[in-house]
């Protein structure tokens, strides 16, 4: 059974497990109407071991868990009568990253044998038992701009030797590789998670070397922990390294994952990839004047990344989620599981007693500065406290109004002076957390902040900025260098932090917004999003609270 066929039979699986469904057209919740968050508190447990996160949710001590992704667990949850179970085709992506600046793999015929050597299709059947599908695109088959062949099998670990050979390579006595200079390659360290924190991942990593193996690649599995694996990706101290990407809707993320100028310590160019022709392409792609033009350079661009092969795509998995059945008003689409910010505003107990929700944290969030924290699991509970001018519709994933009621896109210009205005009209009323009032001046005092310094994680959507201005209060204005399609997600993307404490910020990088140095101390995660910090204590818990200043609350800014 092919790996297509298997998940459409997992996904009729679930539905006869009672799954809750995406609304339909007429049963679809009025967005425009939600006013939340209902809940009071949002509890969100830490708990790493995968069999404990299973038995949380097994004794209603977790409402939600999120992320599952062995098939016994989702066997496992679906026949508890208390909970729900929800799923959704998403935009993850699973890759074998390559460090392109060092040996071997700076040779792009070295990683395109080390891409044929793994069997795919045989790992996912293995390990996700059809819950997952085997990928050989760059962007998850389920993206509109995934190219036709992203789901092709190259598994040919005949072919990969043969390339091999012909590069010069030979095997000793071992089976091992002798590189052309007459040297067996050294062992090559396989950076992934720690198994009882990311176990299907450590297995997964288990059997990608062994495939690599095969064809005599030394390669041997380095479980550490994830924040110090994250540190050593970005400071490109690897050889190889297994990671997963929520990968968003947009193609242009190609930019920031494979264009030369992310290659740098913090950037999301982990590979280290640097080729004029792909960066050709990834900058006709950023730079797209229209949808069409788009469409040509991510295509451009895909085929080179198939060409040059700088990190290995392995798989792209279902989205399975498992709700406590006690509470109500869940939200789903086709497109999202559960377990989103939607259902954490229209959430609320079934027997009307409020108490906290408690949804799962897999790992410790660590860090929360917003200008450098990078992994998930940060950004599961910044993302709460963050928000940022647009909102995506979780129906149609197209742009909807966020702290900006309304924007305008204008070009104008010809030749070197060609520009695009962003005019974004900042609601009325808005106030942060703290209760001191939102205006655009944050906006902008944000936006200032990450283009002077330049900050990795954020810089390449601000990188084109000419100016930033504020006629007013409620209206901010953005002058960009040149025409891209994707300039307005990629400015009104920006999470916005208050004037008053980027103002105070003397060093963004070991910034602690939890230090009591700051002004007004755990205040320094001040945002407008639905929920505050209310206490983090490592190892147990990240305890949030509702936000009384929300903009959906009801009166204020809508």
């Amino acid at each position: 059974m092919n790996g297509i066929k298997k998940i459409l039979c997992s996904l009729a699986l679930l539905a006869l497990l009672a799954a809750p469904r995406a609304a339909s057209a007429d049963e679809r919740i009025d967005i425009d109407k939600i006013r939340g968050p209902k809940i009071e508190e949002l509890a969100m447990l830490i708990i790493s071991n995968p069999d404990a996160q299973i038995m949380a949710a097994e004794a209603g001590e977790l409402d939600i868990v999120s992320d599952i992704a062995r098939p016994s667990d989702i066997d496992r949850l679906s026949a508890n009568k208390n909970l729900q179970m929800s799923l959704a085709r998403g935009m993850h992506a699973f890759f074998l990253l390559l460090n392109n600046r060092a040996a071997p793999w700076d040779d792009k015929d070295v990683r395109r044998a080390a891409a044929m050597a793994i069997d795919r299709g045989s790992i996912v059947r293995m390990i996700f038992s059809g819950y997952c599908e085997p990928i050989n695109s760059w962007l998850p088959p389920v993206s509109p701009w995934a190219l036709a062949n992203s789901t092709e099998d190259i598994y040919n670990p005949a072919a990969a030797k043969e390339l091999l050979k012909k590069k010069g390579y030979s095997w000793d006595l071992a089976g091992m590789l002798v590189a052309p200079d007459g040297k067996r390659l050294p062992t090559m360290k396989l950076l992934t998670p720690l198994a009882r924190v990311a176990p299907t991942t450590a297995e997964l990593a288990e059997l990608i070397a062994d495939s690599l193996k095969a064809v005599g690649f030394p390669a041997e599995v380095d479980p550490i922990d994830f924040s110090t694996m994250i540190a050593r990706l970005d400071r490109k101290d690897y050889s190889l390294a297994v990671l997963a990407w929520s990968m968003g809707r947009n193609p242009d993320s190609l930019y920031s994952f494979y264009h030369s100028d992310m290659d740098v310590e913090g950037g999301y160019n982990m590979t280290g990839i640097r080729d004029a022709r792909l960066d050709k392409a990834l900058a006709e792609l950023r730079y797209a004047p229209d949808r069409a033009a788009a469409e040509r350079a991510s295509d451009e661009a895909q085929r080179l990344l198939l060409e040059l092969m700088p990190s290995v795509p392995i798989y792209s998995r279902i989205s399975v989620a498992a709700i406590s059945g006690k509470w109500k008003n869940i939200f789903t689409t086709d497109k999202m599981t559960a377990d989103n910010m939607w259902t954490l505003l229209t959430a609320e107990p079934k027997d009307g007693k409020m108490r906290p929700l408690t949804m799962l944290l897999p790992e410790e969030p660590r860090n929360l500065n917003p200008f450098t924290a990078s992994s998930a699991y940060s950004w599961q509970v910044l993302g709460m406290i963050y928000e940022s001018m647009l909102s995506t519709n979780p129906y149609t994933l197209e742009n909807m109004p966020g702290l900006a009621a309304s924007w305008d896109i204008r070009t104008a210009g010809e030749g070197k002076s060609r520009h695009t205005e962003l005019i974004f009209r900042i609601r009325r009323g808005l106030r942060w957390n703290d209760g001191s009032p939102l205006t655009a001046r944050d906006i902008k005092a944000s936006i200032d902040f990450i283009h002077k310094n330049k900050i990795p994680r954020f810089f390449d959507s601000v990188k084109n900025i000419r100016s930033v201005e504020t006629p007013d209060d409620y209206t901010l204005r953005v002058v960009m260098e040149g025409v891209s399609y994707w300039y307005l997600d990629n400015v009104a993307g920006i999470p916005v932090i208050p004037q008053k404490v980027v103002a105070n910020i003397k060093d963004w990088q070991s910034w602690d917004p939890l230090s009591t140095k700051n002004a007004g101390g755990p205040r320094g995660l001040v945002g407008s999003g639905p929920f505050m910090l209310k206490s983090y204590k490592p190892g147990e818990y990240v305890m949030m609270k509702r936000n009384p200043h929300y903009r959906l609350l009801g009166g204020g800014a809508r």
